[in-house]
Order: structure tokens, then sequence, then C-alpha cells
């Protein structure tokens, strides 16, 4: 879907090593994208349209306890059917989430899940994991799991598996938090990154397109009555008001 990418990455690696917001700005303007930064340089957002979807992409201070200091987060609107709702996320965090649900609602003596709790947390406690077995590196490193196991299965084969074991051994080596969801017909990427820069916003560019493109051959042939599934509630997306407020100097 980001051809733009594919442009850059084909004319040489200007930048693609480097850090610091000068050269994701030279990075994003190169491949068509729009870029706009904090006048406190604590975060930035990309913007671009790939085959007619949004995508948003903003760097800066976290939003989630489990990732430290600063992530990367993406989003894209694909109009999905309710039934899709799965998670990808590497085995370690999924560990620690797992611990952290369960101490939280034995220690406050909380028979339900709060709706306020993430729903990468509520999931977990909620919907069956994949069997990921086919795959040993795969099942080695992440962990899979949806409202529909089947679905979830048959997406990660189209072509995410692959991506996803390119980017255990560079992008996300060492068990660096990480999230894919599919949910509210958006999907989602969120993980911890502390310096960003060209190269690995292009990996995760690829690992995001990969990712949709897989998701969309899946629904593409979902036959007609299996599309909807209740939602989960709550929210995936804490969006910056800073970013997204009229007054600011970012949307001028």
């Amino acid at each position: 879907m980001f051809q733009s990418v594919r442009r850059w990455l084909s004319l040489g690696p200007l930048g693609a090593s480097s850090s610091g917001f000068s050269a994701v700005e030279a990075w994003a303007v190169r491949a068509g994208f729009v870029f706009r930064k904090a006048q406190d340089r604590s975060r930035f957002l990309i913007e671009t349209t790939s085959n007619g979807f949004e995508l948003r992409m903003e760097w800066g201070p976290s939003q989630r306890s489990y990732i430290e200091p600063s992530e990367l987060r993406m989003r894209m609107d694909l109009s999905l059917p309710g039934i899709v709702q799965m998670l990808v996320l590497n085995l370690a965090l999924m560990e620690q989430l797992e611990a952290e649900t369960f101490e939280r609602y034995t220690q406050s003596a909380q028979t339900m899940i709060d709706i306020s709790t993430p729903e990468e947390m509520r999931w977990l406690a909620m919907f069956p994991k994949v069997d990921l077995s086919f795959d040993k590196g795969l099942r080695a490193n992440f962990c899979a799991l949806g409202a529909d196991p089947a679905l979830t299965l048959e997406w990660i084969k189209g072509g995410l598996a692959s991506q996803l074991d390119q980017a255990s051994q560079g992008l996300l080596k060492g068990d660096t938090p990480f999230v894919l969801m599919t949910m509210r017909g958006k999907m989602y990427l969120r993980m911890q990154l502390a310096e960003p820069s060209p190269l690995a916003l292009t990996q995760c560019l690829e690992l995001f397109d990969s990712a949709v493109q897989a998701v969309q051959s899946l629904t593409g042939q979902m036959p007609p009555g299996h599309s909807e599934w209740a939602s989960t509630a709550s929210t995936a997306w804490q969006t910056n008001t800073q970013l997204d407020d009229p007054e600011d100097p970012l949307q001028r």
C-alpha cells in the first residue's frame, strides 16, 4: 500500500541510520507525507493517505504503563467488519500483562474487568489464544488471540507471519513491547521506540502494511453474515489533544 515508502527506499539510504526530528522530517517529506512536530520537540505526527485510507503515525511520550519512556503509535481506519477483533503482541509483554491483570483483580477483590483497562489487557482474559505452532520462531516470540481464533490465524498466515519473524530479529529484538490489533474497524500498532529514525519508521510501515494487506485479503473472502461481533468498548487510542487542538500551531 505504501508505495511512496518503497520508492524512497529505492532511491538510497539518505538519513536511514540517522535519528532526530530533522532526519525524520526529511524522510517524511521525501516520501510525500505530512509532518508536524510539537514546539517542545517532545513528539511528532506524520499523516498520509494510501489507497483511500488515512494513516496516522505519532511518536512521543508513552500512553501505556508497560512502555517507557516513548512510543510509536500507528492507526488506520479500514472499515473492517465488527468480528475482526484480533491481537498480536510479543510474548514477554503478554506474560507481563497477564501477571499485572491477575494482580490487579486479585488484590482489589474485583470479579469483573473494568472497561477502563486497556483492551490488550482485557482481551487476554476474554479471547482464546491462537496456536502458532506452525512457525517455531513466531511461537517463541509472539502471542496472538482474537474473538475468532481461526480468523486470527488466517490473518497471521496471510503474509504477516514472515514480517513478524523478520521484525523479531531487528526492529522488535530484545523483547521490545509491541502490540498490533484490529477493532472497531481500525488497525492499530503500538510499540516502544526510544529514538525514532527513518530506518525504524520505514520498518514499522512495512510491518503495518503487511498486516493491512493481510486483513483486507481476509475480510474480502468472508461470507455474508460472518462479520459482526459485540464491541468490547473502551479505547485503544488516546488522542493527544495538543496535536488535535485546532488552536495548536501544529494544526495551522
